[in-house]
């Protein structure tokens, strides 16, 4: 009988877990902010200084750009010409322009208040995301205007 039960247990344990494992599907698919891109993207690069980090939140254009320069040390001074020992960053107002059913573009301010050389800094950037295969990427830093 204390056989039966365990048996009856362990079958139920497994359909169980065969269901939550279905319904965690690719369907299920979780899509991630484009702010949340944008700030894992920068935080990648100034706080954890992790370039490969940033490069999964890049577009394969802008992936290509941002290998050139090795180190995020180095893409933060010089292809974002920002350098904070430590940052906060907020996202501000943004455009979205749909180009067409298959393309999506939004445009972003990103704000950087920051530590560096014994003062506090702010400072921002403008960037361009787009949506590569159903996920938001960091497309291009777009200049200052």
């Amino acid at each position: 009988m204390n056989n039966i039960k365990n048996q009856l247990k362990k079958m139920f344990i497994i359909c169980f877990l065969t269901q939550l494992l279905m319904a965690c599907g690719a369907d299920n698919k979780v899509e991630i902010s484009e702010k949340k891109v944008a700030m894992d993207f920068f935080d990648a690069i100034y706080n954890q200084k992790n370039i490969k980090q940033a490069l999964t939140l890049s577009s394969k254009k802008f992936k290509k750009e941002i290998k050139k320069y090795k180190t995020a040390n180095n893409v933060a001074r010089r292809l974002l010409h920002l350098q904070f020992n430590s940052v906060k960053m907020t996202t501000a107002a943004q455009k979205t322009q749909i180009i067409d059913e298959y393309n999506t573009q939004i445009t972003m301010t990103v704000v950087f208040t920051g530590k560096r050389s014994n003062g506090t800094f702010k400072d921002y950037k403008k960037i361009r995301l787009i949506k590569e295969n159903d996920t938001w990427v960091v497309d291009k830093i777009l200049q200052d205007s």
